[in-house]
């Protein structure tokens, strides 16, 4: 069963961040669990700060950065009534995507949340390119949160599981089970077929059955959907506001296989577009085919 116990939530404390750090507060408050408030400074990776080769003045630096960010962690704690005895601080030097991921992983953390626009962002038509980085290298699990026009009251009462019957977006199952049950919601398992499928109604049989992921899953309220489009994530963003959804749960894996040079086109428009939070998932296979990450390079075998 998949339980939330550590929260890491990055923020450059930008208005955005701070929406991903209220719902992050949402969760860990249901939970009792920990929320670690993470700042990444990356002047030291840019060009001016790369030649910059004195220690004393990097050091310097240093120090007033880290100042800097527990003031306004410490603003935040206080302005959002975060919880001093459940909150930790983190301040990290570096390029944004790499510590976090780095941090969550080697920590064990159960949870990143990002807000999907910050410092990162270049385009209103996308989500900042360390959300994309986080989502699509991390092999913990990844809340994207979109800040919303209003300041709304956070809630689990609907989870909205999209698959396309294969074995890496069914990986999603377990987790969207496990939160349902947790948070007392209902799930709505969506699988999206092809405009020329006749008869999508006879799809329902195909569907997994949950039991199969997680022991519980008969306990849960779970509806099952077909829906038909040229594009899966149209009807997975329409969904999302017809049912006022609270939180979706998707696998970064589908039936395309693994993952490509960018996260899959459904999960990253998903991700851009709905206003719902989303839960993304990597499958155990990525830890197998990438087992080391950023400190160790890989070999080409001469076979």
């Amino acid at each position: 069963m998949y339980k939330i116990e550590r929260i890491l939530c990055p923020t450059d404390f930008s208005p955005a961040s701070i929406e991903a750090i209220r719902f992050a507060s949402f969760l860990a408050s249901h939970g009792g669990c920990q929320l670690t408030l993470m700042y990444v400074d990356e002047e030291e990776k840019t060009p001016m700060g790369y030649f910059e080769k004195d220690e004393h003045s990097l050091n310097q630096r240093r120090e007033l950065i880290s100042g800097f960010a527990h003031s306004k962690f410490s603003e935040i704690i206080k302005d959002e009534g975060l919880r001093t005895d459940h909150t930790s601080m983190l301040v990290r030097f570096g390029t944004a995507y790499h510590e976090i991921i780095e941090v969550a992983e080697d920590n064990r953390y159960s949870l990143v949340v990002i807000a999907t626009e910050g410092l990162g962002r270049s385009s209103p038509h996308l989500i900042g390119r360390t959300a994309e980085r986080v989502v699509r290298l991390c092999r913990t699990p990844v809340v994207t949160v979109k800040p919303q026009a209003e300041k709304r009251e956070w809630k689990i009462q609907t989870i909205l599981c999209p698959t396309d019957f294969s074995e890496y977006s069914n990986f999603a199952i377990p987790y969207a089970v496990s939160l349902a049950k947790s948070y007392d919601a209902r799930i709505i398992l969506l699988h999206v077929a092809d405009l020329a499928t006749h008869h999508p109604e006879a799809l329902l049989e195909k569907f997994p059955d949950p039991r199969f992921y997680h022991d519980d899953a008969d306990k849960i309220n779970i509806e099952k959907i077909v829906g038909r489009d040229v594009e899966p994530e149209n009807t997975v963003v329409r969904l999302a506001e017809e049912y006022q959804i609270d939180l979706i749960v998707i696998g970064t894996h589908g039936a395309r296989g693994m993952r490509r040079v960018q996260i899959g086109n459904t999960v990253e428009e998903v991700v851009r577009r709905t206003a719902s939070p989303v839960l993304t998932i990597t499958h155990p296979i990525h830890k197998a085919v990438f087992p080391r990450r950023f400190k160790e390079d890989y070999t080409v075998s001469d076979s």
